[in-house]
């Protein structure tokens, strides 16, 4: 091991898991946010917590939403990820200009998105702010699934179990393209 700077260190983490925040403007109409800084943090009851940092204009969305949806996008949504990441919510209607489409919840008034693989409606709860960013937790009341899109990490040529193979390195998951450090 050898001591390197900490954002040389952090980049070794990726890739990284995206989910979108899908959040009410103050108008109710949703806006969607990629965020890589996720968590399920309990079971009982299922909360899901994302990072949001203080400037993002999601973050001011989160501090005075009641609920939000947290998705995981499919791969049919790589574009829309990109789009809605390299665009402000603030000057860009990022459902109306992407290739999003909503879909109609089960228990909070936030739509959920459509193709995703998976859609968490969640009401808030408590946050933290933690350095220049908050956390905030919310509690899922609803789960949804697509019919189409059924993916669970197969693009990292990994599938969920219960088992000790459902957990590897990013080099076994990458394979030969990372190459030890000198």
């Amino acid at each position: 091991m050898k001591r390197v700077p900490l954002g040389e260190a952090v980049a070794r983490k990726f890739p990284e898991s995206v989910v979108f925040i899908v959040a009410p403007d103050e108008e109710g109409d949703p806006n969607v946010m990629p965020a890589g800084w996720s968590m399920f943090t309990s079971n009982d009851p299922l909360m899901i917590a994302v990072s949001v940092g203080f400037p993002r204009y999601t973050h001011g969305l989160l501090e005075a939403a009641e609920e939000y949806v947290v998705a995981f996008p499919s791969a049919a949504q790589k574009a829309d990820v990109v789009f809605c990441g390299s665009n402000s919510g603030a000057d860009v209607d990022k459902i109306g200009e992407s290739g999003l489409s909503l879909a109609d919840p089960a228990v909070v008034s936030t739509p959920i998105l459509e193709d995703a693989a998976a859609c968490f409606e969640c009401r808030s709860g408590p946050s933290l702010e933690t350095g220049d960013h908050t956390i905030f937790a919310g509690e899922v009341v609803a789960a949804h699934v697509s019919e189409t899109y059924d993916e669970r990490l197969k693009n990292l040529g990994r599938e969920w179990g219960d088992g000790p193979e459902r957990f590897k390195t990013l080099s076994e998951l990458l394979g030969s393209t990372l190459s030890p450090q000198s």
